[in-house]
């Protein structure tokens, strides 16, 4: 999980360097032109609006590149099919900006010369901060810790090709293991179980062979249950159907890359974005409820919040805050211990069998039953978000004995938990917990932006009317 967000940021870095680029050369090329130069200008525009201008116009930029593919980290792009992409998308630039320019009512550049120049800065600045960048990376990759550990399953030239180029110190990844018979001389393992026993890998590339020409169960579930990238290498890409994603490995080996989640690269990005501008947002306009509840729970329950360990992406454990809302003596209970403390041991079935959730809980006062009733209890979680402990949506933040005994959770675990969730707008009292465990598979597996919209505005809309609350 750490290693994969390193694409991201590299990702994001890359953006806003080429942020910086666009907006510096065309800077540029107004002083060249308007500041530097003797020659009349068609229409003097003030500096600050023609910045401002430029500043409106690079979402859309932006937009263009990433549509070119620019900002592909994952994997090995040709160099000269790289520098090719720039070009286009710093001349798709210039024309946009042009485009715009020609339409708008107020004129954006004050010469005709100044496109060009930033056409021509633009390219040399992309290029300059994009080498300094690539550069930085390698440097980073080099260093041990920050290598991808790599298991290579397979005996043939395939194999050994790929061994040999993940070896090299600059490729980002290191070998952990080969796994083969012997015939190569990388060869380190005889059996998978073997390589992987005392270190787990990041990366676990299977090459197809005459006696394994499919994808092996055991690596793949390993994998899943280890949040472990898997790769592929088909003896024939054209074995499989359109919509199995392929991609190039080390910039030429054709591998399947079997995905746990569509929630990766772009989308988590911007679904984290998302999640920063949200709560930070709503952190800043709700901060005097949020001082109140906690001033009034500290009055009537003796204690602001309540902290839990839960589980959220990679099988990781973090602390959830919420208000606290159950009373002093059973804070920190699980229910079944809270129910046998205050002498209700019967309520624990129908507390389960009811979804997790009684009308008269006991463990709850006429205060607390209000903020769970609003859901004002889950307020803090805003602050879970912002340290990315967890997002506004997701499947649903579980305590570690909850999911023990349950055999998908590595595939709820694929992505972060959330505040609000399919499960919890479908009904979660009435639904048995095996049911709302897959209705948190079903998201992982079909994420999407919109589905994230629709869950969150259905939460919203329950919330106000009160249907979702426990």
């Amino acid at each position: 999980m750490k290693k994969s967000r390193d694409f991201l940021v590299f990702g994001l870095a890359l953006i806003i360097g080429d942020i910086i680029a666009i907006l510096g050369a065309y800077s540029l090329a107004y002083i060249l032109r308007v500041r530097l130069s003797d020659a009349p200008v068609v229409d003097f525009i003030p500096a600050w609006p023609y910045f401002f201008s430029l500043l409106a116009l690079i979402p859309l930029i932006v937009l263009l590149f990433s549509l070119l593919g620019t900002y592909t980290t994952n994997g090995r792009v040709n160099k000269s099919v790289h520098l090719t992409r720039i070009l286009i998308g710093a001349l798709g630039a210039m024309l946009l900006l042009i485009t715009v320019d020609y339409f708008s009512l107020e004129p954006i550049f004050p010469a005709k010369l100044v496109p060009l120049y930033g056409f021509i800065f633009s390219v040399g600045l992309i290029l300059t901060i994009r080498g300094s960048l690539y550069l930085a990376r390698r440097a980073w990759w080099q260093r041990d810790h920050r290598r991808k550990s790599v298991v290579i399953v397979g005996d043939s030239s395939v194999a050994q090709g790929i061994t040999a180029s993940v070896a090299r110190k600059h490729s980002g990844y290191r070998v952990l293991a080969v796994v083969g018979d012997g015939r190569l001389r990388h060869t380190t393992h005889s059996t998978f179980a073997e390589a992987v026993k005392s270190k787990s890998p990041d990366v676990i590339i299977q090459v197809a062979t005459s006696t394994n020409p499919t994808v092996n169960a055991e690596l793949l579930q390993y994998a899943l249950e280890h949040y472990v990238d898997f790769k592929f290498v088909p003896s024939d890409v054209n074995d499989f159907p359109d919509r199995v994603e392929l991609e190039l490995f080390m910039g030429d080996v054709p591998v399947l890359n079997i995905q746990q989640t569509k929630l990766i690269g772009w989308g988590r990005l911007a679904k984290r974005l998302f999640d920063l501008l949200v709560s930070t947002l709503a952190l800043v306009v709700l901060s005097p409820l949020l001082l109140l509840i906690a001033l009034l729970n500290r009055l009537i329950l003796g204690k602001a919040l309540f902290h839990q360990t839960r589980l959220t992406r990679g099988n990781q454990q973090f602390q959830l805050y919420k208000f606290q809302t159950v009373r002093n003596d059973l804070n920190g209970l699980s229910p079944e211990e809270a129910f046998e403390k205050i002498g209700r041991p019967e309520l624990i079935k129908k507390y389960r069998n009811n979804g997790d959730y009684l009308a008269d809980d006991p463990r709850y006062g006429a205060w607390a039953r209000f903020l769970r009733k609003t859901s004002l209890d889950e307020l803090p979680q805003l602050w879970n978000v912002v340290k990315g402990d967890i997002s506004i949506v997701g499947p649903r933040a579980l305590i570690p004995a909850e999911l023990e005994t349950f055999t998908d959770k590595h595939l709820i675990l694929n992505v972060r938990s959330g505040i609000t969730g399919l499960a919890q707008i479908s009904g979660r009292r009435d639904l048995p917990w095996e049911q709302r465990r897959k209705l948190d598979i079903y998201y992982v597996q079909n994420w999407s932006f919109s589905l994230d919209i629709q869950i969150l505005l259905s939460t919203v809309w329950q919330v106000l009317t009160g249907r979702g609350a426990q």
